[in-house]
């Protein structure tokens, strides 16, 4: 590893120093299954996959403050990653990631998964259920599980996008193909939303047992009148 890159290794005293500014974000990009085990509390998941997601949403810009909790064996290439894409203020990496943190007996957060086959049993027993579809709103509109709720993932950035998302609820994301499952739960959690649950494999796994639910579309807003050709 080469010196600026240890220079940038962050112990847990540093690290938690640094992230007791609230402009600074915790990203965490190891892979989901890793993170939905066990993660540093309102840490996001964004992996050089899913940081299009993130910079879309207006999530994270290229000069937002950052500390990285990253993967065994992918430091280098990670760091060097987020470096060649311009983000400015990148203040360093938690010393051997998510391990260190538990050596340290330090709290952590977790993400439930579930079976695409688990939602579909647990809909018809559940009254507190909420299926929150991530899908784009005209996709959404197409076709989705009967009673589901659509909020896109781009616009989950808003807080008051969220306001009906309370703690009675048992909230169940569906994404598209399951690839911003992590990303999506980790932002509703640093927002305050913990009693959720991700969809595994998301909509396109959702397909190929469809027997199992009931769906329906949106019909289509009527158009205003116009009082100037009443």
């Amino acid at each position: 590893m080469n010196n600026s890159l240890d220079k940038m290794s962050l112990s847990i005293e540093q690290f938690q120093a640094l992230t007791q500014e609230d402009s600074v974000f915790i990203i965490d990009t190891r892979p989901a299954s890793l993170f939905a085990d066990g993660y540093i509390p309102n840490a996001l998941n964004i992996t050089p996959a899913t940081v299009k997601y993130a910079i879309a949403m207006g999530i994270l810009n290229k000069d937002t403050p950052i500390v990285f909790v990253l993967e065994d064996g992918l430091v280098e290439e990670t760091m060097a990653y987020f470096t060649k894409a311009e983000f400015t203020q990148i203040k360093g990496y938690l010393e051997d990631g998510f391990a260190n943190w538990l050596a340290h007996e330090k709290k952590f957060d977790l993400i439930i998964e579930v079976e695409v086959d688990e939602l579909a049993m647990d809909i018809p027993f559940d009254e507190y259920l909420m299926i929150l579809d991530t899908r784009e709103e005209n996709v959404f509109d197409k076709q989705h599980i009967k009673n589901s709720v659509s909020l896109p993932l781009y616009e989950m950035s808003d807080p008051g996008s969220m306001s009906e998302l309370d703690e009675h609820f048992n909230i169940y994301i569906l994404t598209d193909n399951g690839d911003s499952n992590t990303l999506t739960a980790s932002l509703l959690k640093k927002q305050g939303i913990h009693n959720i649950r991700i969809v595994k494999g998301g909509w396109k796994e959702l397909l190929e047992i469809k027997d199992k639910f009931s769906f329906e579309t949106t019909k289509p807003k009527p158009e205003a009148e116009d009082p100037l050709l009443n």
